[in-house]
Order: structure tokens, then C-alpha cells, then sequence
């Protein structure tokens, strides 16, 4: 299921270098002690997700998800308040999450400036509800956003059950649910959903602080890691031109991260021009991957 306007995302290489940065930025950020809930990364974990609109109730509002060239989930279709519908939902089956020891949850998603809701639901649930908590999203724009587990609210059917309280250890499905009263076409992109534990707030709160070398080297790894990860499936799957995209996005960023020398972001900027004298994808994800390996190679010599 990937996305047929793949070329139309990377003909600008302004966007890429944004997207690249904000990319970067978002994987450094994330807390070690983050658990994974849901990527998407992986197709097979389209099968656990499932599609709940207003037409249960006689309302004709549409919704689809689907994966991206990214990896990513695209929640989209098209809200209608006709026949007193208004509603359009997304959620996966229900499976062990422990969210005990987590006390927030945390998003990375690009919306379109619509205000949607997160949905837990719990495995022992005595009503046709959820807990949820709304987040705002703007318009193309990636965001991280943090839900706590405080700000949910039991609610069935639009109404709120007041003397319902959230049990985490019960949680075993997560969704996403747009209700905003406004008819027309919509779209949520999700990246990851995650739990964090309550030692990834206090991280704000340190001092800022020069990056040591060990530091900058270990980010690097983890960037390279994290783009073959994504890249190597979609090559595989026969669209090289994301693949190489997502390469590009990973050689830019690298040369704007603090602790490049010259030596080394000369080197990808050489790989970065040369992918501009051809137009054919594979080619162009080889010289990316060819110059990320060299930098991976480098960067594990410098390992202490």
C-alpha cells in the first residue's frame, strides 16, 4: 500500500531538507527510556488495524488508512454531518500494551490544522466508549506531542462518563478519531505512538549542554541505522525512488548535525551532487547508500 504521489513529495529539495531536519531533530529527542506502542514501518501491521465510522449509525462519512512510502500510517477519507453522522475512527485490535509504568503518551504526526482525538481502550470496557484526549495538528506540519495519561477522559459515545477513572494496566487497543463537526476531506499521517516513562519529562528541565564527541558520533550511528532500516524495505519492494529519498534526507542531515568535519560532509555533498546527473532511482539510492556506508564506517572507527 504506498503512496502513488511519491515523486510529487521529493521534487522539491527544499521540503526534503525541512523534512530531513525536523526528522533528525524528532529521533534525538525521543527518550531512551520511550516504549514503542506502534510504527508502521512493517505492512503486516496494517492487518491489526481497523476502520469504525458513523455509518454504523446510519451516517455516510468515509475513512481509510494506508501505508505511506515513509512507513508511515495515513489516516484520510471524508467527514459528512448527513443523517446525523459526523464521526470517523481508526483502531487496532487489542493486544498486551502495559502502559503501568508509563505516564504519558507521545505522537509524531502531521495533520491538516484539524483538532482530532487520541482513544484508548481498555480490555475490560463495560461500555461502547473509549478515554481520550484531543490534540490539535497544523497544517503539513510534523509535531511531536505529548498526552498525558491525566488528560483522558472516559467518554461513550460522545458523552462523558465522569465516574469512569483510567486503569493503564487495562489499556489494550489505541485509535484515532476525528469529530470536529466540520464536513470535508481530511488527513492524519502518523509516525509512532509511544509511551514515556516519568524520567523523560525531567529530561527538559537539565541544563543544555555541549555535545561530547561520543555524543555526536553515537547520534550519527543512530541516523544512518535508523535510514537503512527504513530504506532497505522499500528498495526491496521495488520503489528505489523513496528509498533513495529517504537516503537523501539522511545525508543532508548529517551534514548539518554539530560534529561533522569537512572531510566527511564533503564527501556526502560529492554523493548528494552526483545523484543530480541521473534521473534513475536505483542509481541514485546506490551512490546514497554508498556514501552512508563510508560514513558508517568511519563513525565506528571512532567508537572508543
Amino acid at each position: 500500500m504506498q503512496s502513488s504521489d511519491t515523486s510529487k513529495l521529493f521534487s522539491q529539495a527544499g521540503k526534503v531538507v525541512k523534512v530531513g531536519l525536523v526528522w533528525t531533530a524528532a529521533l534525538f529527542q525521543r527518550d531512551m527510556s520511550a516504549r514503542t506502542i506502534a510504527t508502521f514501518d512493517n505492512a503486516i501491521e496494517f492487518r491489526n488495524w481497523t476502520v469504525v465510522n458513523d455509518t454504523v449509525m446510519g451516517g455516510v462519512s468515509q475513512s481509510i488508512f494506508e501505508q505511506t512510502s515513509y512507513g508511515n500510517l495515513l489516516f484520510s477519507g471524508e467527514l459528512s454531518l448527513e443523517n446525523n453522522g459526523g464521526f470517523v475512527s481508526i483502531r487496532n485490535r487489542p493486544q498486551p500494551l502495559d502502559l503501568r509504568k508509563g505516564s504519558e503518551i507521545k505522537l509524531r504526526v502531521r495533520g491538516d490544522g484539524r483538532t482530532y482525538y487520541f482513544d484508548l481502550r481498555p480490555s475490560n470496557q463495560r461500555m461502547a466508549g473509549s478515554f481520550r484526549t484531543a490534540f490539535a495538528t497544523k497544517d503539513d506540519e510534523w509535531q511531536e506531542i505529548s498526552l498525558p495519561l491525566t488528560s483522558f477522559a472516559a467518554q461513550s459515545f460522545g458523552r462523558p462518563q465522569p465516574k469512569v477513572n483510567l486503569d493503564p494496566e487495562t489499556i489494550t487497543s489505541i485509535g484515532f478519531t476525528l469529530s470536529d463537526k466540520k464536513p470535508g476531506p481530511f488527513h492524519l499521517e502518523v509516525d509512532y505512538v509511544e509511551s514515556e516513562s516519568p524520567t523523560t519529562s525531567t529530561r527538559a528541565e537539565e541544563p543544555l549542554r555541549t555535545p561530547r564527541s561520543s555524543d555526536s558520533v553515537e547520534q550519527k550511528l543512530q541516523l544512518i541505522s535508523l535510514a537503512i532500516e527504513r530504506g532497505v524495505p522499500l528498495f526491496n519492494d521495488g520503489n528505489p525512488a523513496a528509498c533513495a529519498a529517504i537516503y537523501e534526507v539522511a545525508c543532508t542531515a548529517l551534514i548539518a548535525l554539530p560534529g561533522t568535519n569537512d572531510s566527511e560532509a564533503a564527501n556526502l555533498r560529492v554523493a548528494l551532487r552526483e545523484t543530480e546527473t541521473t534521473d534513475n532511482p536505483v542509481k541514485k539510492a546506490w551512490i546514497l547508500r554508498y556514501a552512508l556506508d563510508a560514513s558508517l564506517a568511519r563513525l565506528v572507527d571512532q567508537q572508543p
